[in-house]
């Protein structure tokens, strides 16, 4: 399976956007198309889940997990028209925060990829490592059916 997400600043700020009933913050994204190449996949992302036009620009890292079969491409992605208008019928919210003073509540492996993004010295490969026996009741509860 195979993911991607958009780092999209304006004025300094980073947009972090909300699923409706999710606590948590994110950054804007989520699963590509089977065969998909990953900037086309991204663009079509921002175009459907936030209504505007964008050019997908650096790379800034792909990012694995142990023991799942997933990756994630994280983009920065600039805006065709500054201040371009969103809508979106994905998020029940979005926002843009300073990118220094981040919300306590967004999603673990999004620390990293801004992180790495302020770095400036992209791309980068990262694995994040998990308890395999955290993986292996994860994946019994999705084969149940629970997840």
């Amino acid at each position: 399976m195979k993911n991607a997400y958009a780092i999209i600043i304006r004025n300094g700020l980073i947009l972090l956007v909300r699923r409706p009933g999710m606590p948590v913050w994110d950054l804007p994204g989520g699963a590509l198309l089977p065969n998909e190449k990953e900037r086309e996949g991204m663009q079509r992302l921002i175009k459907e889940l936030l209504s505007f036009d964008s050019t997908v620009e650096d790379l800034i890292g792909i990012y694995t997990k142990e023991y799942h079969e997933e990756i994630t491409y994280v983009y920065k992605v600039q805006e065709t028209v500054s201040q371009s208008r969103m809508e979106s019928q994905d998020y029940g919210a979005f926002n843009f925060f300073d990118i220094h003073n981040l919300p306590l509540n967004i999603f673990p492996d999004r620390h990293r990829q801004i992180k790495d993004y302020l770095t400036g010295r992209y791309p980068v490969r990262w694995r994040f490592r998990q308890n395999r026996w955290l993986a292996r009741i994860e994946k019994f509860i999705t084969k149940k059916g629970g997840l």
